[in-house]
């Protein structure tokens, strides 16, 4: 329902409103895979354990999360202050992004906060779950690259 609305589907901004099936299909077409939860946190926070992927303390400045009040997500790139050691982009705020983990038997886990997240909610340990057939314009993705 986000595909056909400007606010949410541009080149430049994330893909919103996927499933974790929509999110698998599209990495596998691709050759890649989502990441799993060790992955994106290792990608996120570099092998200095960070708590947001810039460093140790919250800046509004680096991430899309409510404090900017953007109510929406942003391109990519906005941020470049806030890439992550790994050299991501977007790994505090933006949208959520699904993971090849389980949470439990019914739900996939979660990383990253939103646009809608509050910094407590970006932090690079911060973990959510929800079932994997959930859409919504908080929940996004990433591909990792496939190991050989």
């Amino acid at each position: 329902r986000f595909w056909r609305e400007s606010k949410w589907n541009r080149p430049d901004l994330p893909v919103v409103g996927v499933s974790f099936f929509e999110a698998e299909a599209y990495a596998r077409w691709r050759g890649r895979q989502l990441p799993t939860e060790e992955q994106w946190e290792r990608a996120a926070r570099g092998v200095d354990g960070r708590e947001y992927p810039w460093g140790g303390t919250f800046d509004q400045t680096k991430c899309n999360t409510s404090e900017i009040g953007e109510k929406r997500t942003t391109r990519v790139n906005r941020y470049p202050e806030g890439v992550s050691p790994s050299g991501c982009y977007d790994m505090a705020g933006n949208v959520w992004e699904w993971t090849d983990s389980w949470y439990d038997k019914d739900r996939r886990v979660l990383r990253g906060g939103s646009w809608f997240d509050h910094r407590d909610d970006t932090r690079c340990a911060t973990r959510f779950r929800i079932h994997p057939s959930f859409r919504v314009n908080l929940v996004g993705f990433r591909c990792a690259r496939t190991v050989k």
